[in-house]
């Protein structure tokens, strides 16, 4: 059976089909639109609560103060006294009547909100059916122009070359979307890397500033300090190679930073034989680690930043390729539906008459 026959025999389906597509397409940039109406409806709807209760606990504070005054307490007697009971009644009954104005005015703004956002909800809804409809349509709609032109169709070429440019790209997008995954993955391991050789770095200098403490104390706690502070070291630095390590099995190319290991002393050792000689020999050790720490960490910065700035790169050529296979998938579709209805379709014989 020819493609031409294949089409006419569906040619019911097709229209059913596409006449469907076509009364829910606007449903596609209408459902983001109604979500977008319904959140701000929403928010706007929060905020006004919060105002509501705001002005609620206004308007019953001024008006307790209004019934302190009129009642026969302290602040009764005292205005009666001076003469003004009549004059501060007026005003705080003023300033009651204010708070609870604007409560009620807010009040009124909520219902309306309220009903703006039912009114929202009911029209999202009704997009979302639209939606899912045409989401089904076009999913039947592609299988059946699959069926008529899956392959090369020697009749038309020009369907064939279409479908070939959009297959390309779409394996193009499919590359620059898992080398996008891929860099954001790393991405934040080197910066959960870069954290801990932070915090390795930080540790070394709080250790060598109690070791220049202890050089002058010879205090048993500085020397604990100092072994603290290393401990905290070395654990970061061995998180960091850790986090580095993992990056480099997803993303072979990235730079050796140096060594981060970090030795630990002997904390008792350095108690029981406290002198200049253990010191001097502990500041070294500091100093050493330090060095190549700090070293890590500044090229470690740089290793972040290029990853960052490949990452960047990437997902600029993604969301390009993405609009072109968009673009692409859209001339591809008119193309078929196109054939299809010329053949459903045909112009009526050319007449000189």
């Amino acid at each position: 059976m020819s493609l031409e026959q294949q089409i006419q025999r569906e040619s019911e389906r097709f229209q059913v089909l596409f006449n469907r597509l076509s009364d829910t397409r606007w449903s596609e940039d209408a459902t983001p639109e109604a979500q977008s109406h319904l959140a701000a409806c929403q928010n706007q709807a929060h905020l006004v609560q919060s105002n509501i209760n705001a002005f609620n606990m206004a308007a019953e504070k001024e008006h307790k103060r209004l019934l302190d005054i009129k009642g026969h307490g302290v602040k009764h007697a005292w205005y009666k006294i001076r003469g003004k009971l009549d004059q501060r009644l007026d005003e705080q009954e003023k300033l009651w009547l204010q708070k609870f104005e604007k409560c009620k005015v807010e009040e009124e703004h909520l219902a309306v909100l309220k009903n703006e956002i039912h009114s929202a909800q009911t029209y999202l809804q009704q997009c979302q059916s639209a939606y899912q409809e045409y989401v089904k349509s076009k999913r039947e709609l592609d299988g059946l122009f699959e069926h008529f032109f899956g392959g090369t169709t020697p009749s038309y070429p020009e369907e064939d070359t279409i479908e070939q440019n959009l297959r390309r790209e779409e394996r193009h997008l499919s590359n620059l979307q898992n080398n996008c995954r891929m860099l954001t993955q790393v991405f934040h391991l080197l910066q959960q890397a870069h954290q801990a050789v932070t915090i390795s770095r930080q540790a070394l200098d709080e250790a060598l500033n109690m070791n220049t403490f202890d050089l002058f104390s010879h205090s048993s706690f500085a020397d604990m300090a100092v072994s603290s502070h290393l401990a905290t070291a070395r654990n970061a630095s061995a998180q960091a190679q850790q986090l580095l390590n993992e990056a480099r099995r997803i993303y072979p190319n990235i730079p050796h930073i140096g060594e981060l290991h970090i030795k630990q002393d002997n904390l008792v050792f350095n108690i029981m034989f406290d002198n200049i000689w253990t010191d001097m020999n502990m500041r070294r050790m500091i100093q050493e680690a330090s060095n190549r720490i700090s070293h890590a960490e500044t090229i470690l910065t740089g290793v972040v930043l290029g990853i960052k700035q490949q990452l960047t790169t990437c997902e600029a050529d993604r969301d390009r390729k993405s609009k072109e296979v968009k673009r692409l998938a859209g001339e591809h579709f008119t193309t078929r539906v196109s054939i299809v209805r010329h053949i459903i379709e045909p112009p009526p014989p050319y007449s000189s008459v």
